[in-house]
C-alpha cells in the first residue's frame, strides 16, 4: 500500500533553532557550527544544480560518511527533514507533541533508500542537522 503524501512547504517563520526557544534563524544557527569547523568547505561538484533535497537526490547530498556535508548542504538537509516532519504531523490527529511525532515516524520507518523516514534518520546522524531539527521541533511543539 502506497501512502499518498502532499509535499510539505516549510515556512521559515514557523521554526526557530535556538536551544532556549528565542528566535534564531537557520542561517544564524548554522553559522555557529561553521565557526566550529564542522562543515566541509571545499568545492562541491556533486551538488552542482542542486538547490533542494528531494527523495531522489537525497544520497547525492547526504553521503554515507557525512564528511563532505557543507553548510549549504546541511541547510538543504535540515529543510528536507523539516518537510518530512511537517508531512508526518499532517497525519497526526489531536494535539501534536514531539513524542507523537517520533511514534508516528517509527511506524512509517522502512529500511529502504526511498523511504522518507529512513532518509530522515540517515541525515540526523550529522550533528548540525540533528541539533537543528531537534531544536526546531522542541521549540514548536513542546511549549
Amino acid at each position: 500500500m502506497i501512502k499518498e503524501t502532499r509535499p510539505a512547504v516549510v515556512e521559515p517563520s514557523r521554526w526557530t533553532f535556538s536551544v532556549d526557544g528565542k528566535p534564531l534563524s537557520l542561517d544564524e544557527f548554522l553559522e555557529t557550527y561553521r565557526r566550529q569547523g564542522i562543515f566541509f568547505e571545499g568545492k562541491e561538484q556533486w551538488l552542482k544544480g542542486v538547490s533542494k533535497v528531494t527523495w531522489d537526490n537525497f544520497f547525492l547530498v547526504c553521503t554515507e560518511e557525512l564528511d563532505d556535508i557543507s553548510q549549504r548542504a546541511a541547510k538543504m538537509l535540515i529543510q528536507y527533514c523539516l518537510e518530512i516532519v511537517e508531512d508526518v504531523v499532517s497525519r497526526i490527529r489531536g494535539p501534536i507533541t514531539t513524542t507523537k511525532i517520533a511514534d508516528a515516524m517509527k511506524r512509517e520507518f522502512d529500511e529502504q533508500y526511498d523511504n522518507a523516514i529512513y532518509q530522515f534518520e540517515w541525515a540526523m546522524r550529522h550533528e548540525a542537522v540533528r541539533d537543528a531539527v531537534t531544536n526546531a521541533a522542541m521549540n514548536r511543539w513542546e511549549k
